[in-house]
């Protein structure tokens, strides 16, 4: 039974302010928006109700913008029976609204469903996202919650890109865009248990300075780098002549601004290959990229994440 005057729900005392003000976005969007009843959370087995979270969201599909986002994320679901390495979470992903990972199919999967019956409009599309990089022609493939297998070919962590899109530049060289996803999750600080592989890999290829390769010798490695690293890999052994690591959050996130500029001062090699894109911006140039779906879901997708 939906709550009589939808409530916007519990909220959390120990939310930073960040934090705590897209909970409560959420939550209103959850009680005035979609009008259902608030749910337990974060996790399956959790006794504690908050107000951005679904109930049955596995059902409903609420805590998507689209057709596109729903489906592609239940294929994600059915997919790792296969894949038992990949790390999405089937309750998050349908019944936390605060959670990075529904967000992510909202922002791509109609991108992703678009480019079967139109990649040129796609690619244009892209090219207008992501203006920052100046070697996308042509977009060739789109995918969320992708890891590479076998992990003990790339940096053997269960590290994974949130998004990726593969390119070809003008003369047909590839190119690969890996895409970290923040709303109000922060990039991690946890450091990865198998290291040396990541030891060898910062070695052998030189890609950072003394000071960090021993840094990180001794603290471990953060989730920015542990992305960067596999974006690097997987570029390399895929032969891609580009590459770049970008993370999406919001303006107002600045701890992820701080850990990819702590990063490039310690690069050896294109500083470029790292950066941040607000989420702002990237919904903004959706909201004009000229293409009347695409403008319509970014329009779903400001109303549900930033207003």
């Amino acid at each position: 039974m939906k709550h009589k005057n939808m409530e916007i729900g519990p909220q959390s005392e120990n939310d930073s302010p960040f934090t705590a003000k897209y909970r409560k976005m959420q939550s209103e969007y959850r009680a005035n928006v979609l009008r259902e009843e608030f749910g337990k959370g974060p996790n399956i087995n959790s006794d504690t109700y908050y107000g951005n979270m679904l109930v049955n969201g596995d059902e409903t599909g609420l805590n998507f913008i689209s057709d596109a986002a729903f489906k592609f994320a239940k294929q994600k679901v059915l997919d790792k029976q296969i894949n038992k390495v990949m790390t999405i979470d089937k309750f998050r992903l349908f019944n936390n609204m605060l959670s990075s990972m529904p967000m992510c199919f909202n922002l791509f999967a109609d991108l992703r469903e678009l480019l079967l019956t139109n990649q040129s409009e796609v690619s244009r599309i892209v090219k207008s996202l992501f203006k920052e990089l100046n070697w996308i022609d042509k977009v060739t493939y789109i995918d969320v919650e992708f890891i590479p297998v076998p992990i003990s070919d790339y940096t053997n962590d269960r590290s994974a890109f949130d998004a990726m899109i593969l390119v070809e530049d003008s003369i047909g060289k590839k190119g690969l865009i890996s895409i970290e996803t923040k709303y109000t999750d922060l990039l991690g600080t946890n450091t990865a248990s198998s290291v040396s592989l990541k030891d060898n890999i910062i070695k052998n290829n030189k890609i950072f300075d003394a000071d960090q390769i021993n840094t990180l010798k001794e603290d471990g490695y953060p989730q920015v780098h542990r992305n960067y690293l596999l974006t690097y890999v997987y570029a390399k052994k895929n032969t891609f002549k580009h590459f770049a690591n970008v993370v999406i959050s919001p303006k107002d996130d600045k701890h992820s601004v701080e850990e990819i500029d702590n990063l490039k001062n310690h690069l050896l090699q294109d500083k470029n290959t790292i950066m941040k894109i607000s989420l702002e911006n990237i919904v903004e140039r959706g909201q004009n990229c000229g293409n009347n779906l695409i403008e319509q879901v970014m329009n779903k997708f400001k109303e549900r994440y930033l207003e």
